[in-house]
């Protein structure tokens, strides 16, 4: 036996019990990698993308001019991509990939009367779409709008929203505006309530292992991470949402400046005014269709 032999490391094996049988157990498999999906392998989106998606952009354009040129296929085929970029159906995705190579021999066989029908097709259907648009676009310009908000009084401060004009109709973003704050002021709340509870929680657990310890573990109680304590996060938390509360407050007991106090003094005079001059015609209607 040779001297390398005679101090080799004997082999590491787990110890079994006696009637288990070494060579009835099999070598544990290991878990294949997981599979790539065919839309984020390279093998597929590369070739794809080079050899059928570019090659049929650039055939739409044109290479000799205008006569060459098929825009309405160019449009579709930009569009039918764009839309069906998120499919992850392989037999939807093969159908799809199999008409486009159609189009894309038609274009190397030089196939014009195919690819005339084609284009005529595409721009009639591409007429049409354009069209709905337009005629949509339209009856929204021709839409009457939403009348110009009115000022009909003071909209008093609160905890949510500065004194301001009171408008009729309310804009839609002044609601949300007050509903945000709201919701915001309720999560608020129960975050303080949480974290005051856990304040008195933490300091009692503090000293009670201060207790147990005693000198010689105080080093062991202090948060290195923390210098003002244990609970200077929380505190700190509280704190700012304390402060919070205090900027609503003021917010609650703003004034009205005078140029907005005389703005909407002015605006209810004169609303005053109107419907007192609406209802003296109204009245001499009336008194007209009496005497007829």
């Amino acid at each position: 036996m040779s001297r390398s032999a005679r101090y080799a490391a004997p082999s590491l094996r787990p110890l079994l019990p006696r009637h288990i049988d070494a060579s009835q157990i099999k070598a544990p498999r290991t878990k294949p990698p997981p599979a790539v999906p065919f839309f984020r392998d390279p093998q597929h989106t590369i070739p794809t993308k080079w050899s059928l998606y570019r090659p049929l952009l650039r055939f739409a354009r044109g290479s000799l001019g205008d006569e060459t040129a098929y825009p309405s296929v160019g449009r579709e085929v930009k569009r039918l991509w764009k839309s069906r970029r998120s499919w992850t159906s392989v037999p939807q995705v093969r159908t799809f990939l199999q008409g486009q190579y159609d189009i894309l021999s038609a274009f190397q066989d030089n196939n014009i009367s195919e690819l005339d029908e084609l284009e005529a097709r595409l721009a009639n259907n591409h007429r049409l779409h354009d069209d709905r648009i337009a005629t949509k676009a339209a009856l929204r310009a021709a839409r009457p709008r939403r009348p110009r908000p009115r000022i009909v009084g003071f909209l008093r401060p609160t905890l949510f929203n500065p004194p301001l004009p009171r408008l009729k109709p309310q804009p839609p973003h002044l609601g949300a505006m007050i509903h945000a704050r709201l919701r915001r002021r309720e999560r608020r709340m129960d975050r303080r309530k949480e974290y005051a509870s856990l304040r008195p929680d933490m300091k009692l657990e503090v000293a009670f292992w201060k207790n147990v310890l005693g000198r010689e573990g105080e080093h062991l109680t202090e948060n290195t991470l923390s210098p003002g304590g244990w609970d200077q996060l929380l505190r700190e938390e509280v704190e700012a949402m304390d402060a919070r509360f205090v900027r609503e407050n003021k917010r609650a007991d703003m004034v009205y400046d005078e140029t907005m106090y005389e703005r909407i003094e002015s605006a209810k005079k004169a609303r005053s005014e109107w419907w007192t001059k609406k209802k003296a015609e109204l009245k001499a209607e009336r008194l007209e269709q009496k005497r007829q």
